[in-house]
């Protein structure tokens, strides 16, 4: 499998960038209360560098009866090995099970360091996420988040989950149940979101960000994940745990969905009138201009515009 040309881009671009994110020292791995038996680790928004090693991404520790179960173990092996050390100075039991929440490195490269710690712990993901974490895949996130953290990040071989789960299937672990979401492509096409059933929580993967914008990839699908978003907030849950920033209410998950919506509605438009990607840039970006200080904005605009694009155009030929 060829890893695709916009990520080799992308990732050419952070290197170029690392070193003005502007982090002053290690992520804090402070547990935050989110419901009686959900914590979580906030992980920060800035680049994998050398100072963070790779950690970045929102880490769940649930716990049940028969041990601690961990969605996204962080980006790295180091990020996993201080998750599974957390987990330690806080809880007499074992880590027992690992989530995956789809296939981009930042969320599973965390699955060494845990295997470090609970050689034991299943770790659950998607099928597709687990056949492009066997292939080219893994070796490609591996390399470049050690790349960028110039070897800190202590990676040294993919970890890929060990089971895989799909849409409505339901995994006890103890006497707490993860039932699992699948709606499509969305983020990606192998996202899966995790209900924690009894604390009325869902952890959203990136199909859900607060205040950050992340990569859609060829994989990725606007409209699927404006679908996604549909049908999770239908569930009303009380917490909404996304896979970057700050957990919130029904009205978080909104949030993202109207970027989500202008942004394709306003290049469907664009497209429409004949108009090619590159030449719809400002008049996008003033539509969207609600969300131009989250972080990530002038990074990611322009990718989110071409994806799009293509999907429109896409569509036209089916």
């Amino acid at each position: 499998m060829k890893i695709p040309l916009c990520r080799v881009l992308t990732l050419s671009f952070i290197v170029s960038n690392l070193w003005n994110s502007g982090w002053a020292g290690e992520p804090d791995y402070t547990l935050t209360r989110v419901s009686d038996n959900i914590q979580i680790i906030y992980g920060p928004f800035d680049l994998p560098d050398n100072k963070n090693r790779g950690f970045r991404n929102n880490v769940v520790i649930v716990s049940t009866s028969e041990g601690v179960v961990i969605l996204d173990p962080g980006g790295s092996a180091y990020a996993g090995e201080r998750v599974a050390r957390t987990v330690k100075e806080h809880s007499k039991l074992p880590v027992v099970a690992v989530f995956n929440s789809h296939a981009h490195g930042d969320h599973w490269l965390g699955n060494e360091g845990i295997k470090r710690h609970y050689p034991k712990a299943v770790i659950y993901g998607h099928p597709v996420m687990k056949t492009r974490v066997q292939g080219p895949d893994g070796d490609f996130w591996l390399d470049t988040i050690n790349r960028l953290t110039g070897d800190t990040a202590n990676g040294k071989h993919v970890v890929a989950p060990d089971k895989t789960v799909n849409d409505g299937d339901e995994i006890k672990i103890g006497d707490t149940t993860f039932r699992i979401y699948h709606t499509g492509a969305a983020h990606t096409d192998s996202d899966i979101m995790i209900e924690v059933t009894g604390e009325n929580a869902l952890f959203t993967g990136d199909v859900v960000r607060n205040g950050l914008l992340g990569i859609m990839e060829e994989d990725a699908s606007f409209k699927g994940n404006i679908a996604a978003i549909d049908f999770i907030v239908s569930k009303n849950f009380q917490y909404y745990i996304p896979g970057h920033g700050r957990v919130g209410g029904v009205a978080m998950p909104q949030t993202y969905r109207v970027y989500l919506a202008i942004l394709r509605s306003k290049v469907g438009e664009l497209y429409a009138d004949g108009m090619a990607d590159f030449e719809m840039k400002a008049d996008v970006v003033n539509a969207v201009s609600a969300y131009d200080k989250w972080v990530g904005f002038d990074l990611r605009i322009g990718p989110h515009i071409s994806r799009a694009y293509l999907e429109i155009e896409a569509e036209e030929f089916d």
